[in-house]
């Protein structure tokens, strides 16, 4: 049996170097995922889920809550303006019993919405609050009142404007005439029951309306606008 010489192989590597790498190449070997490094992988997704929806959820309940705000500061502008216009006594009414929770400018003023009045509807989980029920009372009040005179806030009435545009003090909750000789202001307290967040819209004497946001960790309000 021939043998073939070392030199005759490395003269046959040589012309075929496809196969002389095929025999110097080591063998390699093959890695994949352990069991272990899946679970740890899938435990970091789900916490990394996790949170982005909550996160999510979380920014989806303070937009709500502010968007219904900003809503309802341009109903007590649209009552005053039309209060201006129509020469008359307009209240903004918040109807808390309506599913979902609504306010309206009440133009006839029965006391009801009817068909035709200037109206929004709060978002889930979003509603007017009692005035007894608001946070941190007196700071607000500290922010947006006078220091001395005009300081007294309406809570027995919703948001009512006269015929010169001002907040005033009806005599009647409904078709009462309003005495704007009487400087008044008032707040509105709207909640998102699931987050627990709590926004203000208020209305100066002079007629000013701003919102405010609250810090439950400093108990004070802050302006937004």
């Amino acid at each position: 049996m021939l043998v073939p010489s070392p030199d005759s192989r490395n003269d046959w590597s040589r012309q075929h170097p496809f196969f002389a790498r095929r025999l110097v190449s080591a063998p390699c070997s093959q890695h994949g995922f352990s069991l272990l490094e899946m679970m740890i992988a899938v435990s970091v997704s789900l916490v990394l889920g996790v949170t982005g929806f909550v996160l999510a959820q979380s920014i989806a309940r303070a937009v709500r809550l502010s968007g219904s705000c900003t809503s309802y500061a341009n109903m007590l502008q649209t009552a005053r303006i039309r209060a201006v216009q129509d020469d008359r006594y307009y209240a903004v009414v918040s109807d808390t019993v309506a599913n979902p929770p609504r306010a309206f400018v009440d133009i006839n003023g029965n006391g009801l919405y009817d068909i035709g009045e200037p109206m929004m509807v709060f978002p889930q989980s979003v509603t007017p609050q009692p005035f007894a029920s608001g946070p941190s009372t007196g700071n607000l009040k500290l922010q947006f009142l006078p220091a001395t005179g005009q300081n007294t806030v309406n809570s027995a009435n919703p948001p009512t404007f006269g015929p010169r545009g001002l907040p005033c003090v009806p005599s009647a909750p409904v078709n009462g005439t309003c005495n704007y000789l009487q400087p008044t202001s008032y707040i509105t307290f709207v909640q998102n029951t699931l987050s627990g967040r709590w926004e203000a819209i208020t209305v100066t004497p002079a007629g000013r309306v701003r919102l405010w946001s609250y810090d439950a960790n400093s108990s004070t309000w802050s302006g937004l606008n």
